[in-house]
């Protein structure tokens, strides 16, 4: 009789905590009603700077005033009249001509005067135009110098400016990448990442607590220009792939080749977006093309929107052809992507555990009541 009468009270009391935690649980979670969180957006682009210049035959040689650049100014128009609820804007690099010049910051702020006028923050990875140390002239396309104080000057960046990370929303974490520090051999050289950088990007993605990981950088880890870009591509990612494998990295924006490019390698998405430049490129090697890539040649931003629905964090890409002439944009390519660390969701909630052990031992109660 004991035995039973425990049974008893310990079924109450289980049942009583089972839904006593249902009731305390929050509404936001129920599988009946799953609270989806408010979408927001950011935009991102990249390869604003202003064309290399045109071929004189007279001096023999490149007319390359610093100029403004037409396409960058209404691009940059199009957008911050378009896209009034943008969170922020990231740049993949290459902002301007010469990014030693102060003239060509300045007329590259002229440019993006209304968009900068909604105090919208930009979030820049370093290009390798930003090393360029005075103005490119006389049909030479410029030695570097490795100096990155003129960029630092005209940017207000978290961290060193040079490469940082951020987290926005609890949602995302971004983590910008300079791809510039540094080349041994130049350009299609080596990549001779600094250690101190480099140690910094395993710690930032070690101690990450944020589901979507993107990574930011100029130069693209995938390549379809020309022969010498698909080699750097391979530098590239020789040091940086292993780390986003590693540490599940969801996504990745890269500049540097004037054009949309996106593909899929090793569970992230690559998306090279160049496309606000005079000088827009056609791709010239397709050795590393694989089914299901997607390319096109046009002016273009992308569009992000990150949603949230059952802790799960998802972003939708779309990718705008903006047309100089009508000036509109068209969709041109859109993905879906959901973030590689996110915990399942189909765990058993805490407030069942205790109803489920009432069941139980109220069918073991039964069981020996019929004994």
């Amino acid at each position: 009789m004991k035995s039973n009468k425990f049974l008893k009270i310990a079924l109450m009391v289980l049942i009583i905590a089972g839904i006593s935690g249902m009731i305390t649980k929050p509404m936001d979670v129920t599988l009946s009603n799953p609270k989806i969180a408010n979408p927001w957006q950011f935009i991102v682009l990249g390869d604003t700077r202003q064309a290399i210049g045109y071929w004189v035959e007279e001096i023999q040689a490149y007319n390359t005033d610093n100029a403004s650049c037409p396409i960058r100014a209404q691009m940059f128009n199009n957008i911050a009249a378009n896209n009034p609820n943008m969170e922020f804007l990231i740049h993949t690099g290459d902002m301007v001509k010469s990014g030693g010049e102060q003239d060509d910051w300045d007329r590259y702020f002229e440019d993006i005067a209304n968009f900068t006028a909604k105090n919208t923050s930009i979030y820049y990875a370093i290009g390798n135009h930003e090393l360029y140390n005075y103005a490119l002239g006389d049909g030479i396309y410029a030695p570097a110098d490795e100096d990155f104080s003129v960029y630092e000057a005209n940017v207000d960046l978290p961290g060193n400016e040079r490469y940082y990370s951020f987290d926005y929303n609890d949602q995302v974490h971004v983590i910008v990448i300079n791809t510039e520090e540094y080349w041994e051999g130049g350009d299609n050289g080596v990549f001779d990442i600094t250690s101190e950088q480099l140690d910094w990007i395993k710690a930032d993605l070690k101690s990450n607590t944020i589901d979507f990981v993107i990574t930011v950088y100029h130069r693209p880890s995938y390549s379809i220009l020309r022969v010498g870009r698909v080699t750097a591509a391979q530098e590239i990612r020789r040091v940086l792939e292993p780390l986003f494998v590693e540490y599940k990295v969801d996504l990745v924006f890269s500049g540097h080749d004037h054009y949309y490019y996106r593909t899929q390698r090793n569970g992230t998405t690559y998306i090279v977006t160049g496309g606000v430049n005079e000088d827009l490129a056609v791709d010239g090697d397709r050795s590393e093309w694989q089914e299901g890539d997607v390319y096109f040649s046009d002016y273009h931003y992308c569009n992000v929107t990150v949603n949230e629905y059952e802790g799960q964090v998802n972003l939708t890409i779309d990718t705008l052809i903006y047309d100089p002439e009508t000036d509109t944009t068209s969709k041109a390519d859109t993905i879906t992507i959901s973030s590689n660390n996110t915990s399942s969701s189909s765990s058993t909630p805490l407030y069942q555990i205790p109803i489920f052990l009432g069941l139980v031992l109220y069918c073991q109660h039964r069981k020996v009541s019929k004994k």
